[in-house]
């Protein structure tokens, strides 16, 4: 029976006969000093089974042998290295030696399921930002993007760099990080990708750094690792105490070489066109267009959530999996989030209108997860046969929204619009209900209600009596759209 493995904390030189069970937790290739196109050594951070971690050396000699034999995130059984000490500046790891590969240094890959396939230390912001020099170890945080940097240039060496400084938020605390080079290309392609929301971002082996004596981050060439919306269990806990902490990061993220963020009152009071919900459905060109009324009803038009991958978006199911279209990949953490309909009146008539999960937390105040753990163990209300309470607080609500005229595709009602934004603003609000105050325009005399007047949905003729009584409608046909319009997976109930 061969010996067992040895732990990785336990490592020590002058010994050299090791013998490692490990997972590949990040591997990077690093250049020649002056020719990026040859490289200088591989470098690996290697994990075990107890979660000890160590740094790893492949130096020239041995790259041909070795590069193309070890892949980042597998598994494998090593044994023969040399132990050295670790305390250069910016440490990968908080072990007190490194591993360096030899010629007698064997490599086998195994199937192995025990050791964890990402395993993060994340470090608190509020221990950054006490700081007071430079960290000899690299980093992990996680947070949520909240501002990105203008781009900038700079010569070094005779080469253009390039620069783009992010700002994340964990609870109440913000940190900077400044990239450089290909990270910057990273954070464009992300940008470029159309996701307009805050992300969350996990930022692995940064380094910490002093300028202008305060504290931020920085990324070290070619070893740190930038993941945006990961499937991660991580994740699903960050977003879970940012909401505990009264932070919505379904915000819109700020962009700043593309302008500052739209406030309410100019988005609703002076940018957007205004109109009445008959002349929005008789519109024919597409648009932004922004009407006020009175919530009246909820359609309980199958479900009140579907499931979502960390990005957001829909899922459906694939080949025995969750499959994310935005992500383009198979994910294991799914989350929920709120798509509703409400029905709206104004002076002009009826209309229905669709809240996804950004302006149904607005109005809420709770996320879509946080209302699902509360009901999780009434199947009705889970599997949408009825909708929790507290959406009938929704009810008399009077709110200014901004909806789009496209419509909702292939959707149960004819008629339906997607709400874009959603102000709950008392003095917006005060505004919206002056006596001389006109959805169109101020020339333009106000249109009297019709009380009397139906208004078709489809094949369902739903007439406005004069009560305007708060309305429920149920429809037997299960619509579980996501976001996107694409279909997705409701959990239950199917």
């Amino acid at each position: 029976m061969p010996p067992p493995f040895d732990m990785i904390s336990k490592m020590h030189p002058p010994r050299e006969a090791w013998r490692l069970k490990v997972r590949v937790l990040r591997l990077w290739v690093v250049p020649s000093f002056g020719n990026n196109e040859v490289p200088n050594s591989m470098e690996m951070i290697l994990l075990d089974e107890h979660c000890g971690k160590i740094q790893a050396t492949v130096k020239k000699p041995l790259l041909n042998r070795f590069r193309d034999l070890i892949v980042e995130g597998q598994v494998y059984r090593m044994a023969y290295f040399t132990v050295v000490s670790n305390h250069d500046s910016y440490r990968a790891t908080s072990h007190e030696f490194k591993l360096v590969f030899l010629h007698q240094t064997t490599v086998v890959a195994v199937d192995e399921d025990v050791i964890p396939k990402t395993y993060f230390n994340m470090f608190p912001f509020s221990d950054l930002l006490n700081m007071i020099e430079d960290y000899d170890f690299l980093v992990d945080v996680i947070g949520l993007l909240t501002s990105v940097g203008e781009e900038k240039e700079y010569a070094k060496e005779g080469k253009i760099v390039k620069m783009i400084v992010l700002e994340l938020t964990s609870k109440d605390l913000t940190l900077r990080c400044a990239l450089f080079g290909d990270y910057v290309n990273q954070v464009n392609h992300f940008l470029a990708s159309g996701y307009v929301e805050q992300p969350v971002v996990v930022i692995q082996l940064a380094k910490v750094k002093f300028f202008r004596g305060q504290v931020g981050l920085q990324n070290v060439m070619y070893a740190t690792q930038m993941l945006f919306n990961p499937d991660l269990p991580e994740v699903v806990e960050f977003r879970q105490s940012m909401i505990e902490q009264g932070v919505n990061g379904t915000q819109p993220l700020f962009i700043e070489n593309e302008g500052k963020v739209v406030s309410l009152e100019d988005d609703f009071m002076r940018l957007t066109r205004k109109c009445t919900i008959e002349e929005l459905q008789d519109k024919n060109q597409e648009g932004s267009f922004i009407i006020f009324g009175t919530i009246q009803g909820i359609v309980e038009d199958g479900g009140w959530w579907y499931s979502a991958c960390v990005c957001g978006k829909g899922i459906y199911p694939q080949n025995g999996a969750y499959y994310c279209d935005f992500c383009l990949k198979h994910i294991t953490n799914v989350t929920p989030r709120f798509k509703v309909k409400i029905i709206v009146e104004d002076h002009s008539g009826e209309g229905i209108f669709l809240l996804f999960d950004r302006e149904t937390s607005y109005l809420l105040k709770k996320l879509c997860a946080d209302l699902f753990s509360e009901v999780q163990r009434d199947a009705s209300l889970v599997c949408g046969d009825t909708y929790p309470p507290i959406f009938q607080g929704l009810l008399g609500k009077k709110l200014p929204l901004k909806v789009d005229t496209k419509g909702v595709p292939h959707d149960t009602f004819y008629g339906t619009f997607r709400v874009r934004r959603i102000c709950d603003d008392p003095t917006i609000i005060t505004m919206f209900e002056l006596p001389n105050y006109d959805a169109d325009d101020e020339s333009t005399p106000k249109k009297e209600p019709d009380l009397h007047k139906s208004v078709l949905f489809g094949k369902a003729d739903i007439g406005i009596k004069e009560e305007s009584s708060k309305t429920c409608i149920k429809s037997k046909k299960v619509d579980v759209n996501g976001e996107d319009g694409k279909d997705v997976v409701l959990s239950c109930c199917v």
